[in-house]
């Protein structure tokens, strides 16, 4: 397990409040197609993950966010994500663009959540800090997170380790809420500058956030604005 220190060293190396878009024309990872159409709609996008669901508070505090950045810099993003769709993930497990390439996986990924991971998970809660809003690797804008101590981060983690039993991740957790999507296109300098002033207001608060077992889901998924709550793993 990464210790808390080495966790927040990690996110603290590219978690900026300061987002720099570079001083060109800003173009978007290749990743985004698979996710977003030409028309900037959501694509069909399949697979499982489990996640934690946000309390009504906490979603209505992360769309007034959403609702900022769409209001003044629409044009850097796709389709606005629908608020019910805020979440946390606890750990991705499989994706693809076409659902006959993970179909049994996903069936695979089922049978062990409910045999391996469902008895292990006990109740309890996990605090939560924002960090700041930044770029995730030229796909999206989220709300980066941090556990509020090292206990938190212990709890956290070995939740992590339950479902990583299922599928082992080649890489690390990095807990955050996505915002939006980065418009399939990309946008210009101009953009650019007035989504890294948008930033810089967003990133002038930060507030709390408690994960909640009861919350707890598997998930399955038909696009990145459409997701099934299958199973929540505290019952």
């Amino acid at each position: 397990m990464e210790n808390y220190i080495d966790f927040l060293e990690r996110i603290h190396s590219f978690e900026k409040k300061e987002a720099d878009f570079g001083k060109d024309y800003f173009h978007v990872s290749p990743a985004v197609v698979s996710k977003v159409g030409t028309d900037n709609q959501y694509k069909e996008f399949y697979g499982d993950t489990v996640v934690f669901d946000l309390d009504a508070d906490t979603k209505k505090k992360v769309s007034e966010y959403v609702d900022e950045l769409y209001k003044d810099a629409s044009e850097c993003f796709c389709e606005q994500l629908d608020y019910s769709t805020f979440h946390v993930t606890l750990h991705d497990l499989s994706n693809s663009p076409v659902l006959c390439e993970v179909a049994d996986e996903v069936f695979e990924n089922e049978i062990k959540i409910v045999k391996e991971v469902r008895a292990k998970i006990k109740p309890q809660i996990i605090r939560m800090k924002t960090k700041c809003v930044f770029n995730m690797v030229d796909i999206s804008l989220v709300l980066g997170l941090y556990p509020a101590d090292e206990e938190e981060h212990r709890k956290l983690f070995a939740l992590y380790d339950i479902v990583d039993g299922v599928k082992q991740l080649s890489y690390p957790l990095t807990p955050h809420i996505t915002l939006a999507y980065y418009n399939c296109n990309g946008f210009d300098a101009s953009s650019a500058r007035k989504l890294e002033k948008i930033i810089r207001r967003l990133n002038d608060n930060t507030f709390e956030i408690i994960l909640d077992t009861k919350r707890l889901y598997y998930q399955k998924f038909t696009s990145m604005n459409d997701y099934i709550n299958i199973l929540n793993l505290s019952d």
